[in-house]
């Protein structure tokens, strides 16, 4: 029987990047979502669906709108412990320590928790010990929790980062940013097609990532992490681009290496999400190209055929980091990384989460 699932959000890139990964999830079943007055009662076929890929075939539900405070009763009614938030970070502020309050356990995407001493923000190819911190919520909330994912730049960041910490270690980063369009959300995507211009500029963004980059390699100590020591040199900017974030990294590396040594660390990564074989954990979570990223051919990266990708079938497409201009001399690393921000970088990444505090019986 499949654990069954809400999720707060109806009608935005990464909520519908949600119903299209939940659609036929072989753990989760989606029997709940909560949206706007405007959407109430509309079935989830009836909304505009804002993807470029075919809406998938969806439980026949209707938008919930209720006042915050019913919320927990309308979960109870539907006998529901585990939640998934798309909320706007005003909504998630409020909402979602309601519902932990009640003993649900709520995997957000959003960020106003995820850098709460209590909560675990996690990747869950690089710090899913961190997940540790659940159970001092879990005793303060009648069992219930708050799980963050991380920004969607910072995933094609730590990822690839991850091993060279492990095997190697880090001085220091440079990273510049080139970002999509729907990180911004619908409206930005919509504006910008009809003005033809974008705003590069994405104030705060730059501190966030490193900020949840010194969290997330960190390391946990009793009920807290302490954040990694590393410099951080951070530049964003917004691009003409609908889906998927390119970043370009430049490490200063703690001991010198080769090239050689680099491209295997990547090309052999694994973590727990491929022992234990979770269904959204990509075979590689990096793949190593060595010609330049195409960001319409790699947003799908992991997917088990990359010519007919279908997200709502195959949970590994777009979970995978695409590295490519892997360049060393002497103890500096460079590298260009690329993923896709709805999927690995929200939705898909959040999912992936679930699966893995599921498993490890987490939530119970």
């Amino acid at each position: 029987m499949k654990e069954k699932v809400a999720l707060l959000g109806s009608s935005g890139i990464v909520s519908q990047r949600f119903q299209q990964r939940l659609a036929n999830h072989p753990w989760f079943e989606l029997v709940a979502v909560f949206g706007t007055p405007e959407n109430a009662g509309k079935s989830l076929n009836q909304l505009t669906w804002n993807l470029p890929v075919p809406r998938p075939k969806l439980p026949e539900l209707e938008v919930i709108s209720c006042p915050n405070i019913d919320l927990n009763f309308q979960l109870g009614k539907l006998n529901i412990q585990l939640v998934f938030s798309a909320l706007p970070s005003e909504a998630a502020l409020e909402i979602e320590p309601i519902l932990r309050q009640a003993g649900k356990h709520v995997f957000s995407n959003s960020a106003p928790h995820r850098m709460d001493s209590e909560v675990p923000l996690v990747i869950p190819e690089v710090n899913p010990n961190h997940l540790a911190l659940v159970d001092s919520q879990k005793s303060k909330y009648q069992g219930g929790s708050i799980i963050c994912s991380t920004n969607c730049t910072v995933m094609p960041v730590t990822i690839p980062l991850k091993p060279i910490v492990d095997k190697i270690g880090i001085n220091s980063i440079q990273v510049q940013s080139e970002q999509s369009l729907s990180g911004g959300g619908l409206q930005m995507i919509t504006d910008a097609k009809q003005s033809g211009v974008v705003a590069p500029e994405i104030p705060g963004e730059a501190e966030k990532i490193a900020e949840e980059a010194h969290r997330l390699l960190g390391e946990v100590n009793g009920n807290e992490v302490t954040p990694a020591n590393f410099a951080t040199d951070i530049s964003c900017k917004r691009v003409m681009r609908d889906f998927g974030h390119l970043v370009r990294v430049n490490v200063e590396l703690s001991r010198t290496t080769s090239e050689e040594e680099i491209s295997t660390l990547f090309k052999n990564f694994t973590s727990l999400p491929q022992q234990l074989e979770l269904p959204s954990a990509p075979l590689k979570p990096i793949i190593v190209e060595n010609s330049s990223i195409n960001p319409k051919i790699h947003q799908w990266a992991g997917a088990t055929s990359i010519d007919n990708p279908d997200p709502a079938y195959d949970l590994r497409s777009g979970m995978s980091v695409v590295v490519s201009d892997l360049q060393l001399s002497d103890n500096q690393l460079s590298f260009t990384a690329f993923s896709e921000n709805t999927i690995r970088g929200a939705a898909g990444g959040c999912l992936l989460l679930a699966e893995l505090a599921f498993q490890q019986g987490l939530l119970v």
